[in-house]
């Protein structure tokens, strides 16, 4: 099974968790599994500001990706992969120093940190005398944390949503079903003297069902997932999915073309955001705005839709898949209107 591949580190990443992983919110515990310690961080960060950097930031962070994927029945994809490193960010202004590397030892680290630091070009900037702890809510604790989880426990419930939606209706002709599930620990320190960590679990299955009729085919797929442990697939919910795939695949048949032209549409929330998101989101980022790039970037205070527009960015809800408890640079998730 691929679960059971070893993966060498120059520590051993999971000896330093007894428990549930979603659980843990010990900073001990994510010095140990990066083999690291303040001191060791602080010293990265002084060679960073070595040269006059405003701001620096390093980022560790190991992520498991593994991946199962059914077609016609039959086990056909497999797949494991790791990330694992450190990445050390410079600011000077507005420009900024990135460097990364995979090997966590000072050595490799400081000389990641001189190559961000190459940005800025001055007198060293003290690093912060001690790193002040972050803790943060909890959004989504699991029982069954991913890396637990073998391939022996995922492909009864693929086969059993693949079965399901042959069952359903003779008219399936093709079914695939395919499984994805991360797991990633973060750990963020800043010069301004922060730090924070977190274990964030993530997984998503989709099902497929290709319907034929009379000669024509149609094909339709759902998926379920979110910042959830296995414990979440329940039958119940596997047997939704498979339902809802060969519905939507039988559907189709009755579907005829629409009309040219203009007209009224409705999103129902969820994946529809990313419209939002690639619409206007990008325009209300930072650096756009800071540069004077963006169209919103003399918009603050003034209302830049009409009123009957409501927009909720909520990051704080439990085990949803937009949810976290702490950013990538150690703040809060919020619920913003």
């Amino acid at each position: 099974a691929l679960a059971s591949i070893p993966i060498i580190f120059r520590l051993d990443p999971m000896a330093a968790f007894a428990g549930p992983l979603s659980e843990s919110r010990n900073l001990s515990d994510y010095y140990a599994h990066f083999g690291v310690d303040e001191e060791t961080i602080r010293k990265v960060m002084a060679a960073a500001l070595s040269k006059g950097g405003d701001y620096c930031d390093v980022y560790f962070e190991h992520s498991i990706h593994s991946s199962v994927g059914i077609e016609d029945s039959l086990v056909n994809r497999a797949s494991s992969d790791v990330d694992f490193g450190v990445g050390i960010r410079v600011l000077k202004g507005d420009q900024t120093g990135y460097s990364f590397t995979e090997v966590i030892t000072p050595e490799a680290m400081k000389l990641a940190a001189k190559t961000a630091a190459n940005i800025a070009s001055g007198a060293g900037t003290a690093p912060p005398q001690q790193l002040t702890f972050h803790s943060t809510p909890e959004y989504y604790a699991i029982e069954s944390p991913w890396q637990d989880v073998g391939i022996d426990q995922k492909i009864p419930r693929l086969k059993k949503i693949d079965e399901n939606m042959r069952k359903a209706d003779s008219r399936v002709v093709r079914s695939q079903v395919y499984f994805h599930d991360y797991t990633t620990w973060m750990l963020v320190a800043n010069s301004s003297g922060r730090i924070a960590c977190d274990y964030q679990p993530m997984t998503r299955v989709y099902a497929m069902a290709t319907a034929e009729k009379e000669g024509r085919k149609e094909q339709h797929y759902e998926s379920f997932g979110g910042r959830i442990g296995l414990e979440y697939y329940t039958d119940e919910n596997l047997d939704y999915l498979a339902n809802s795939a060969v519905k939507g695949a039988i559907e189709l048949f009755d579907a005829t073309p629409m009309e040219g032209g203009e007209m009224e549409v409705v999103l129902a929330p969820g994946d529809s955001g990313i419209i939002l998101h690639e619409a206007i989101g990008h325009g209300m980022e930072a650096d756009y705005n800071r540069k004077g790039k963006s169209i919103f970037a003399d918009k603050i205070g003034k209302p830049v839709a009409e009123n009957f527009v409501s927009i909720v960015d909520d990051g704080t809800m439990p085990n949803h898949r937009g949810s976290i408890n702490v950013d990538d640079e150690g703040n809060d998730t919020n619920r913003t209107f």
